[in-house]
């Protein structure tokens, strides 16, 4: 093992929960600072990512679970401090990225990270490691909705059905760097001008009465080859309507129950599927990591950041998509 002295300290702080519920439960403690083992890089922590996972994770009516008590954030920005056996992709002292694959305990939010060799991405000098904290999430699951969840292929038309937010955007962008057709929905005018600004064709408000004739009018009657549905407890009927033939739908998010009329899957010989993060063979998780490195290098990769808060605000972040920082 390979270890700058005095850089990793025996301890350090990190929000922890010891049982399931609201923001309440979270505290923050110190604990011991954890040590990489063999194909894993230890990672003092800048900032941190804050997805609504993490928030969905520590509600007690999420069906994922970690062993508790736990610390959440799947993301984070940071240098590298120690590294475990066999590693080689990075070295001491390297600004990176983490893009956290697998649920755990030991997350993000806390000033050191054990990450595994293949979470861990060179951040380029372009970026700053604010804008580094919010890349590995949104940009993973948009990588993987488009071209695991739905094969996609440069020329055909994505519809990204709630395309303002994190995953929203990255999946804007992703689409627009590789060749797609990008049309999306936002619920607010900032929201709808981000989504313009992130090079789709046209946006639509999907809070106002009548926005789905506006959609159709808009791709034609072919309609969309590929749906990504940030909503699907609220949108997946009107999805079908907007579908191609054999068209791919890939629920991104949605919670509670929806009842819906099938016949439209039938007709149209529709595809419906899900994306699980998490759930990524070594194999996906290699060639996404591919694309994702590639939008680093080109800069297509934008991220957007929201708020940036102190590591002892988590409960308060939790509530928001914001970065947390690590003081």
């Amino acid at each position: 093992m390979l270890i700058i002295p005095d850089m990793a300290p025996a301890t350090m702080r990190a929000i922890r929960y010891a049982a399931k519920g609201p923001p309440s439960v979270l505290q923050l403690e110190t604990i011991p600072t954890p040590k990489p083992g063999p194909g894993e890089v230890l990672i003092r922590v800048e900032f941190a990512g804050v997805n609504p996972v993490d928030s969905h994770l520590r509600s007690s009516e999420h069906v994922m679970k970690v062993p508790l008590p736990a610390t959440p954030g799947k993301d984070a920005s940071g240098h590298v401090v120690e590294l475990g056996q066999n590693v080689t992709s990075v070295q001491i002292g390297d600004r990176v990225l983490v893009a956290g694959h697998r649920f755990q305990s030991a997350g993000t939010y806390a000033e050191y990270h054990v990450a595994k060799e293949e979470e861990v991405f060179t951040l380029p000098d372009t970026y700053t490691l604010e804008q580094g904290a919010s890349i590995g999430s949104p940009y993973m699951t948009a990588i993987r909705s488009l071209y695991h969840a739905a094969k996609g292929k440069a020329g055909e038309i994505l519809f990204i059905h709630g395309a303002s937010g994190q995953v929203g955007i990255a999946a804007v962008q992703l689409g627009v760097a590789h060749g797609f057709i990008v049309y999306g929905t936002a619920g607010t005018e900032e929201g709808l001008k981000r989504v313009l600004d992130n090079g789709a064709k046209a946006v639509f408000n999907h809070r106002k009465e009548g926005y789905l004739e506006g959609v159709k009018a808009a791709i034609g009657q072919q309609g969309a080859n590929i749906i990504l549905e940030m909503i699907a407890s609220t949108n997946l009927q009107k999805d079908f309507e907007l579908a191609s033939r054999r068209g791919r739908i890939v629920v991104v998010g949605g919670r509670g129950l929806l009842t819906v009329n099938p016949t439209l899957i039938m007709a149209k010989e529709l595809i419906v599927t899900g994306i699980k993060l998490a759930d990524s063979e070594p194999a996906e998780w290699k060639e996404m990591s591919s694309v994702l490195r590639d939008g680093l290098a080109k800069g297509w990769i934008k991220p957007v950041i929201s708020k940036v808060c102190p590591l002892a605000d988590a409960v308060q972040v939790l509530l928001g998509p914001v970065q947390v920082r690590m003081i």
